[in-house]
């Protein structure tokens, strides 16, 4: 009778897709143990807040233990999530090196339907935002030697959380009582470049008759990783390059093709240089003028392209490929935490958990640059080489460009600390009916400091310098342009060398620490009742009726030169928002037939969330669900469902900021018009036309030659709620013929309408002039001057959207023992059916984007362990499928690289207890060295290949 009520237990795990979790079995198991009349001990799992007895939930939840996150050998939980194949990375620190704002982050992304969409909870309460205004929850602050287990739901979980959980629920299990010491070391050292991770970790609790706590501190510290520390990509990195033998957009020829091999940007270097007289030049050591190197000259290109004209092979004169640019940003951060829990009396309990993280990341880009700085032949640096090249040429200035480490690289140092306490009350209010409720308060500060920046306005006077009176100054001038005396207190600079020749007080003038300040705080109560309201003959009608308050906000406050604007390349506003919002819930499950000659049990799930909203009012979610277990060997379940995500205070408040866009572009120009999609050209035509714009119309050559377009990033308060419908359905196969194995399959859908989308400049000049008309939302976010020229753009967030994605889960285990050990399967894999967005919600602008790089068909993640004594090993495989860069748009005239191949890693780990209270591990990540595909397209792709390589850790582990 024991065996099979354990069998049962462990079904009753595998129907919640955690098979390998012993915590549901055992607790089953334990209830039953101590009587066979009692009733088994009720249980909760994400997904739901009905405690159940012998029940599943018609969603599927996949469960991650201690054991599995110890064999990953993870200092951060982000790092094996990624790896899971229903989640991708949102932010990282492989990634986030450009996001100003966001060095560091650590995010996840269910389903690759956007960070925001997916809700991470910590022991079923919500979590404050990693960063001012956004919901989605920094891992980084979550300690690794804290987790007890991860619960991942899909489908339906709006109306049981809330807002964002549309793509579902990461509810991270904490440990809430230990007894004992717990030290834990661990350090991870690529063969090769950078990147380097070191993590401590110090667990001591002690439990007490009707309570006990836990005290937890986690340190992380990992290395910056250029990208030219790697041989791979410094050797002979791939890219692209327009294809010299293009003649048009429809000769069938490509406009662009594959290029292997270093190359530089001639169009900048660190000693200035420019055209004059049809020649390029620069200057040498001793600042005299000479003529600029290009080593065996440009690259062939296009004669139509502009930038691309400048680039260069093997390295000479210019900017080297890949100077300042990294594929992992460094992050070091201290986690600290304290849980508990009282036992008041043996009907209620308190407990509390607090966390504080410290957490530091810089992003770096290259050096303050310059395209347009303007040297007069009286200045006091022209030396008498470039004087009479000037008079040669009757000119009275030229126009430099330059990008050169004269005041530093510019860093974006972030330091955040966020500070997160929620104390809980649980019981009984009778032998039927037990309650939870909870307060938590939570704040996040973070400090950005950029170094190496230029106060404009200084950096300018200083560049003009001129002799006067004997001294070199900076020219005070008329309107005429004439010196009428020197600027007080400016001292010049001479930009025609190298550099690293500036004198202090030179470099004090100009140059400046901004900084910027961003916070918020979230505060939150909730209160759920769950029992049974009445008996039906095939059981009890579970319910739970929730009230949840929440009240966010945010800040910025950027420091003095931002907010004027005196910052090279950066201004911003200060802002303040904030939200609340209550919700009701109920849920109800109701069980149809138990015990039935064609059913074992049959239970039907209803769910309502009523949500009222300070910015966009009220709204509801609802879930449907069906579970039926045929017999004891197979279960089947679906869910219908509407979930809702509201936008966050930074998508609504936030101020306007500088934004670049990197590649000049303009849908109006004529080369552009001629190469547009024949679908869209009539459009384009009628509507440049409409806009004023002459019939032929080219921007000027120094427009395309500008570099970044300018404009501003900011928010937009009339966004609306989005809403998704949901489907999931599946089955659950456990044969008792085969021990120890089961099967999950579940097929899932997902339906945005009114989605939220960030609209970049191209993306708004394309929907602008695409469209019908010129009356659509996005074509008063770009200004155009009086010749026409893009001057202005306002990147931002509209409800215009439309996303659908549809897949197969399939998750599968298998363990068993033989006279050598034990050994286990586990495979889990995502199949990708369709994946659908439109960006307007206009029927012509549909693009079905499955088997894309972001959108591939098979991901799978296949863990095989063995286990002997005291030994243990786990080779994981991580399978990404090929895909295609772009399934719609996408034809031979564009380049002949669309196809990118699939990739494949295995890691190793191994653990041996040398004795009772000592572990040692040791790992191979990356175990053949797998780089990212060498393909144009994928080379630097951080968020689906490995750009860190084969990589060794060690660690111990100490319970005392």
């Amino acid at each position: 009778m024991f065996n099979n009520k354990v069998s049962k237990a462990v079904r009753l795990a595998i129907a919640f897709g955690a098979a390998s979790t012993a915590a549901l079995a055992s607790t089953a198991v334990s209830a039953e143990e101590n009587t066979e009349t009692e009733e088994v001990e009720r249980i909760q799992v994400t997904g739901s807040k009905i405690k159940r007895i012998a029940a599943t939930a018609p969603t599927p939840v996949v469960v991650i233990g201690r054991v599995e996150l110890e064999d990953a050998g993870v200092s951060n939980v982000n790092d094996f999530l990624s790896e899971m194949p229903s989640a991708e990375v949102g932010l990282s620190p492989e990634n986030s090196n450009n996001f100003i704002y966001a060095n560091g982050l650590n995010t996840t992304d269910l389903r690759g339907l956007g960070s925001s969409r997916t809700l991470v909870l910590v022991n079923g309460r919500r979590f404050i935002g990693g960063s001012a205004g956004d919901n989605a929850v920094d891992l980084n602050n979550i300690a690794t030697s804290m987790i007890e287990r991860i619960e991942i739901s899909t489908g339906g979980a709006s109306a049981v959380y809330g807002a964002d959980a549309v793509a579902g629920v990461v509810n991270i299990i904490t440990r809430t009582s230990f007894d004992g010491l717990e030290i834990d070391a661990a350090t991870t050292r690529p063969f090769e470049g950078g990147g380097e991770q070191t993590f401590a970790s110090l667990v001591f609790g002690k439990e007490f008759d009707g309570g006990g706590f836990i005290f937890n501190y986690d340190f992380a510290d990992q290395k910056q990783m250029a990208k030219r520390d790697k041989s791979w990509w410094y050797d002979n990195p791939v890219s692209s390059v327009p294809n010299p033998n293009n003649t048009g957009g429809d000769d069938g020829i490509p406009a662009r093709i594959p290029y292997e091999g270093k190359k530089h940007y001639a169009l900048y270097d660190e000693s200035s240089e420019f055209f004059l007289g049809g020649d390029h030049w620069t200057f040498d050591e001793n600042r005299n003028l000479r003529p600029f190197d290009n080593g065996d000259g440009y690259i062939p290109s296009d004669p139509t392209s502009s930038l691309y004209r400048y680039y260069a092979g093997e390295y000479k004169d210019g900017i080297e490929e890949g100077a300042d640019e990294f594929f992992r940003t460094p992050l070091t951060r201290h986690t600290f935490n304290i849980a508990g829990n009282y036992e008041i009396n043996e009907n209620h309990t308190l407990s509390f958990d607090t966390v504080y993280s410290l957490s530091e990341a810089f992003g770096q880009s290259t050096p303050v640059f310059w395209r347009s700085l303007n040297i007069r032949k009286d200045n006091a640096f022209v030396k008498d080489d470039l004087r009479q090249l000037m008079e040669e040429n009757e000119v009275e200035s030229i126009t430099m460009r330059r990008l050169a480490n004269d005041f530093g690289p510019r860093k974006y140092n972030q330091e955040r600390s966020t500070f997160r306490t929620s104390v809980g009350l649980d019981g009984f209010i009778n032998d039927n009916w037990s309650y939870s409720t909870y307060f938590q308060h939570g704040r996040l500060q973070q400090d950005t400091s950029w170094f190496g920046e230029v106060i404009t306005e200084n950096f300018e006077n200083a560049l003009d310098a001129v002799m006067l009176n004997g001294n070199i100054v900076c020219a005070n001038r008329n309107d005429e342009g004439e010196v009428v005396g020197a600027i007080s207190g400016c001292t010049p600079i001479n930009v025609m060398g190298a550099p690293g020749q500036h004198s202090q007080d030179t470099i004090d003038y100009i140059t400046t620490v901004a900084t910027a300040q961003h916070g918020g705080t979230q505060t939150s109560f909730g209160a759920t009742v769950t029992g049974d309201l009445f008996e039906l003959p095939a059981g009890p009608v579970g319910s739970a009726f929730s009230f949840e308050w929440r009240r966010d906000s945010a800040y910025e406050e950027p420091g003095t030169g931002i907010r004027k604007g005196l910052i090279f390349g950066n201004s911003g506003l200060a802002y303040s928002g904030s939200l609340n919002v209550k919700e009701y819930s109920t849920e109800i499950i109701l069980p149809l037939v138990v015990d039935h000659e064609w059913a074992q049990e049959l239970n039907l799930e209803l769910a309502y969330r009523y949500m009222d909203y300070s910015s966009t009012g009220g709204d509801s979610a609802y879930k449907v669900g069906l579970t039926y277990q045929l017999n004891d060997d197979i279960r089947f379940r679906a869910t219908m469902a509407e979930s809702v995500r509201a936008p966050n205070i930074e998508e609504l408040y936030s101020a306007a900021g500088t934004q670049f866009y990197g590649t000049r572009f303009d849908q109006c120009a004529a080369d552009t018009i001629q190469n547009t999609d024949e679908k869209y050209r009539a459009n384009v035509i009628k509507n440049c036309a409409a806009a004023g714009i002459p019939e032929g119309w080219r921007p000027s050559q120094e427009w395309t030659d500008g570099g970044s377009i300018e404009g501003k990033l900011g928010g937009n308060n009339t966004l609306q709620n989005e809403v998704s419908s949901d489907v999931v359905f599946g089955f659950v196969y456990t044969p008792a013929a085969i021990e120890g194995f089961d099967i999950t399959v579940d097929y899932w859908s997902f339906e945005i309408e009114n989605a939220i989308e960030n609209y970049n400049y191209r993306e708004l000049a394309e929907n602008c002039y695409r469209a019908d008309s010129l009356d659509n939302p996005f074509c008063g976010f770009i200004t155009r001057g009086d010749n026409f020229e893009v001057v202005d753009f306002f990147q931002t967030s509209l409800n215009a959207a439309e996303e659908k994605k549809s897949g197969v889960d399939i998750e599968s285990v298998y363990d068993f023992e033989t006279s050598i050990g034990e050994f286990g399967v586990k495979l889990t894999a995502t199949y990708v059916e369709n994946y659908e967005i439109n960006q307007t919600g206009n029927p012509i602008d549909l693009l079905v984007n499955t088997g894309e790089q972001d959108h591939m068909r098979w991901r799978a993640r296949l863990n095989t362990s063995y286990e002997y004594g005291d030994f243990r090993a786990v080779l994981v495989t991580n399978y990404r499928h090929s895909a295609v860069n772009d399934r719609n748009g996408w034809n031979i005239e564009q380049h002949d690289y669309n196809d990118i191949p699939s990739y494949t890693t295995f890691d190793l780990s191994m653990n041996y207890r040398v004795l009772e209270n000592v572990d040692l591990r040791f790992g191979i990540q990356n175990m053949f060295d797998r780089t990212p595909p060498r393909h144009p397209l994928a080379f630097e792709d951080t968020n689906w290949y490995d750009p860190i390589g084969r990589r060794a850790t060690f660690g111990v582990n100490i319970k005392l």
